[in-house]
């Protein structure tokens, strides 16, 4: 049996909320006839720790559908009434005004992208690939091309040859690949080449960051991987905001959403086996589960946000681990996997740790992740969100490539002002 340990409470004069009068606002007009790319819109402003207003502009269900968009991805949203102040939850939702759809602009330039995995990450990347203007996709890395998938690889995309698809010249590598030794190999390749990588692969990144991070910089290549902790919860963009406040001295986080889901079952009475076989079947675990369950894939993570709290390298290998079975948590209680790191005491580790009267971990539903950093002041900075699936994860992806789109606008306005 594991022994059970509880998280120590927030003290009372330090409340934690979401939401925040400091944070910025971001007012956005979007037309919600294409409520997933308008709900992308909204996760790219919450990740920057502002609190959004959107105008939902469409039909009259255009705010709803924008709402329901939103809770897949796993961004709180509401609909103000008549009067009531907007600015009281992370995101409102108020309508706006009927419009047409319209075509995105053609960029100026358009990023050449090479995918690789097109499993349920990369099949949901490159649909959305295929249908916006401001992508070329030049290839697509799977093991299998004749393999029927949700979303068919176009005629002369598909390859099997890691080599081959950075032949092919890319801006940019999207890496959503289940195997880590072959991703970590292909982002370092593609980081010597000078390309650009954005990555939803944990125990990859996880397992080398410090030294892909000197790799970027030496090339002068950008290497974006939020994707890879969080699913549509914006972790590591929460772990950035803490350090810029001030120094990091805690950090508390459920990193692993098949986990969660397996501890909310078993609380319910749920014999293990048929926990674990829920979780495959929806869609949250993996056909072998063993990098979940053993707690690897949560100190992937874990290592991943101690680098962005404390610029310095914590290898997943050091971190110690508790094992979910049929055997480790006694009947009845309703725990949590809980990664942790303490500065100030040198802990660190993944445990199973009763949450019961946290307010952030207590009731996690299923799939969700939660984090908790607190600075040397003691302020709290939290953020939650749906942690597993393919619509979390491919919205955090998407949201790393607009901002190379981004990255890349701005600096072709530069060289345009420059030459003038």
């Amino acid at each position: 049996m594991t022994a059970l340990l509880s998280l120590p409470r927030t003290p009372a004069s330090l409340p934690e909320t979401a939401v925040r009068a400091d944070e910025p606002v971001a007012l956005l007009q979007l037309d919600a006839t294409d409520a997933i790319e308008a709900a992308s819109a909204v996760y790219r402003e919450v990740r920057r720790g502002r609190r959004v207003v959107a105008v939902a502009s469409g039909d009259a269900d255009a705010p709803a559908r924008l709402i329901a968009a939103l809770d897949a991805i796993g961004v709180d949203a509401v609909s103000p009434s008549q009067g009531e102040a907007l600015l009281t939850a992370a995101v409102s939702v108020v309508p706006g005004p009927a419009t047409a759809p319209r075509e995105t602009p053609r960029p100026e330039k358009v990023l050449r992208v090479a995918l690789a995995g097109c499993g349920v990450v990369g099949g949901g990347v490159l649909e959305r690939l295929l249908r916006d203007a401001r992508f070329e996709v030049v290839g697509v890395l799977v093991r299998n091309p004749d393999r029927a998938r949700q979303t068919a690889i176009p005629a002369g995309l598909a390859l099997t040859d890691p080599a081959a698809l950075l032949a092919r010249e890319p801006d940019v590598l999207v890496e959503a690949i289940s195997d880590a030794s072959t991703g970590l190999a292909l982002i370092r390749a593609a980081l010597t080449r000078g390309v650009d990588v954005v990555s939803a692969n944990k125990q990859a990144v996880g397992g080398d960051l410090p030294a892909l991070t000197a790799l970027a910089a030496s090339t002068g290549a950008r290497l974006l991987y939020s994707a890879s902790v969080g699913g549509g919860a914006p972790l590591i963009e929460t772990v950035r905001r803490a350090k810029a406040h001030g120094p990091v001295v805690r950090i508390e986080a459920v990193l692993n959403g098949t986990c969660n889901f397996i501890l909310n079952r078993l609380a319910d009475g749920v014999a293990f086996d048929e926990a674990l076989n829920a979780a495959q079947k929806a869609g949250f675990a993996e056909e072998d589960p063993t990098a979940d369950l053993s707690g690897q894939d949560a100190a992937a993570k874990l290592a991943i946000l101690a680098h962005e709290a404390l610029d310095g390298g914590l290898s997943p290998d050091r971190i110690g681990r508790d094992i979910l079975s049929a055997v480790t948590i006694p009947d009845g209680k309703r725990v949590r996997q809980v990664s942790s790191l303490d500065v100030r005491s040198g802990h660190v580790g993944v445990a199973f740790l009763d949450a019961d009267g946290d307010p952030l971990f207590a009731n996690l539903a299923d799939e969700w992740n939660a984090l908790r950093v607190t600075t040397e002041d003691g302020r709290n900075f939290i953020a939650k969100g749906r942690g597993a699936g393919r619509l979390p994860t491919t919205t955090s992806v998407w949201a790393d490539l607009s901002e190379l789109v981004t990255i890349t606008d701005c600096a072709g306005a530069a060289r345009r002002r420059t030459s003038a």
